[in-house]
């Protein structure tokens, strides 16, 4: 990182002293006057002082801090498993120190040195890519916490990172799935597109997302909210007709457990409307 960015800032400069140096010339051509050509200066010499400013600040504060990406709240039914996106940044005198023997732990507050939810049979990604997604698995109420990211290595890295935590919630029933538009009253012929979202805490357990009736060709894809955390949708398209005019039209997303406890179902629903 650092010798890329010492080689684009000194390509950028020679660039930026070249273009400089051409504008000037030509300015002394075309006569221009030495005010001018001072006016012009300093506001060249104001946006590079500001260039140089905010790229200095980008490679302190992202490349030499610690620092962890964690989405702040995750909803997990009781009995099943949740992923946590997960990912961190290390102070770049330590970076030799991280090696496959590190491990990830999750405690309560700053001072805990005894990990938690060690019973949810946890498993980390690769650390060495500073990729510490986490899926725990049986989830129980007493998970029901907030926790602090914890890198410990053989070494005198070892390190609770403060900036960001997670909240985990364990309920007992998952969240009603969501339908796009909520209300649809469209003419008759008019092509109609309903998309049913449900949160996807865990990637190895995905929520079945079942339309009732099927009235046209469905797609279903996997998506990325903006902390990473992921949901499931499912699009159904179809011609509005006549015979749609009343009928319910319902989503049902079923989540699996691990616990051998019965699978979760939950249902939103629609009456459409064909003028």
């Amino acid at each position: 990182m650092d010798g890329w960015m010492d080689g684009w800032m000194d390509g950028w400069m020679d660039g930026w002293m070249d273009g400089w140096m051409d504008g000037w010339m030509d300015g002394r051509t075309d006569g221009r006057t030495d005010g001018r050509m001072d006016e012009l200066m300093s506001k060249k010499m104001a946006g590079l002082l500001i260039f140089l400013l905010i790229g200095c600040l980008m490679h302190d504060t992202k490349c030499d801090n610690f620092k962890v990406s964690l989405p702040y709240n995750v909803q997990v039914m009781k009995g099943s498993c949740v992923t946590i996106p997960c990912s961190f940044d290390i102070k770049n005198e330590f970076e030799g120190l991280l090696t496959d023997t590190c491990a990830a732990k999750w405690v309560i507050n700053l001072d805990a040195m005894d990990p938690g939810l060690t019973d949810t049979e946890p498993v980390t990604e690769n650390l060495l890519k500073k990729d510490c997604t986490t899926t725990f698995n049986k989830m129980q109420p007493d998970h029901d916490k907030t926790y602090y990211f914890r890198l410990e290595c053989p070494s005198k890295l070892k390190w609770t990172f403060s900036n960001n935590v997670v909240n985990i919630k364990v309920t007992d029933n998952p969240p009603l799935p969501t339908l796009t538009p909520s209300t649809l009253k469209v003419k008759e012929g008019a092509f109609v597109k309903l998309t049913c979202s449900a949160p996807a805490p865990c990637l190895s357990y995905l929520p079945t997302l079942t339309w009732t009736p099927r009235l046209g060709h469905i797609q279903e894809t996997l998506q990325r909210n903006h902390d990473k955390t992921q949901f499931k949708t499912s699009i159904l398209n179809f011609a509005a007709s006549r015979l749609h005019h009343g009928q319910k039209i319902t989503c049902t997303a079923v989540y699996k457990k691990q616990d051998g406890s019965l699978d979760a179902s939950v249902t939103t629903d629609l009456k459409a409307m064909i003028l």
